[in-house]
């Protein structure tokens, strides 16, 4: 029985990244400035994702995309916004 509910939970896990990395690569695309934001909220799916289902070599990956999102934070400007709009 836990084996099951641990399946199911993997299955939903799996979705969730799957539609977190449609809507990542959506804003990524349109350059808006909270993308970064967006794409690591998602990596806390996907490191879950790969805890669970023991898809070990899947943390290089995700390893990669968090280190490209911290990046991207600078290149694109959303650190800056993020700090004009709390500072309304």
């Amino acid at each position: 029985m836990c084996y099951n509910k641990l399946m199911e939970l993997i299955k939903i896990l799996e979705l969730i990244c799957a539609l977190g990395a449609v809507a990542s690569i959506y804003v990524y695309g349109n350059k808006a400035w909270y993308a970064p934001l967006i794409g690591l909220f998602c990596q806390i799916f996907w490191v879950s994702w790969s805890i669970l289902g023991g898809f070990h070599s899947m943390f290089i990956l995700s390893g990669a995309m968090i280190l490209t999102h911290i990046r991207n934070l600078r290149t694109m400007g959303t650190i800056q916004k993020l700090k004009q709009k709390l500072l309304k």
